[in-house]
């Protein structure tokens, strides 16, 4: 996914404002972690940060995202996400190039038990990527369909939280390392 020709060096991380929700977090993670414990199969919502590089480009950046779904046994799962691939400012002949890339994913997920707590897992799915650069009162945007494909690894901190890392190919020229805290109930 290309997102523009801007050629500066790689942009600084993105700042993400929220004091409401740093208020918040500390009461939802303390009800999740007192209801009741869960079979491996259930409703999961979760939240994921991570760094996405456009390969022979500078392109690169910090996004979030969020995902829930459905584990149907200890090996099979289903996730609807949105993610935020970068949000990032750079250069081009002196001009701010603001460029965003976002990604709507549809994916099934195989897992491989190692342990009670500790699985690997493949993922294959459907992209929605989309890339919008401006510069003042000029924009341009473009998307496309691609598949996704990722593998990574899950531990469970207690029956109802985890957290994964995982490595993702949104198209051919990208790629994402994320850290995930997942929910289930």
């Amino acid at each position: 996914m290309r997102a523009g020709t801007a050629s500066a060096a790689p942009p600084s991380s993105p700042t993400f404002q929220g004091s409401s929700m740093k208020k918040f977090a500390p009461l939802l993670l303390a009800a999740l972690l007192s209801a009741p414990a869960m079979a491996n199969e259930g409703a999961v919502f979760g939240l994921d940060y991570g760094h996405t590089k456009v390969s022979d480009s500078d392109l690169s950046g910090n996004g979030l995202g969020l995902f829930g779904g459905y584990r149907f046994s200890d090996s099979v799962a289903v996730e609807l996400g949105y993610r935020q691939l970068f949000n990032e400012t750079t250069r081009d002949f002196g001009t701010p190039v603001k460029i965003k890339g976002t990604a709507l994913q549809a994916s099934v997920l195989g897992y491989l038990p190692l342990s009670k707590d500790f699985s690997l897992f493949g993922r294959l799915g459907y992209n929605r990527l989309k890339a919008k650069a401006s510069a003042g009162v000029a924009s341009a945007s473009s998307s496309d369909s691609k598949a996704l494909f990722g593998v990574g690894a899950e531990y469970s901190f207690t029956s109802n939280v985890s957290g994964r890392f995982e490595y993702q190919k949104p198209a051919s020229d990208t790629s994402s390392l994320l850290f995930a805290v997942k929910f289930g109930f």
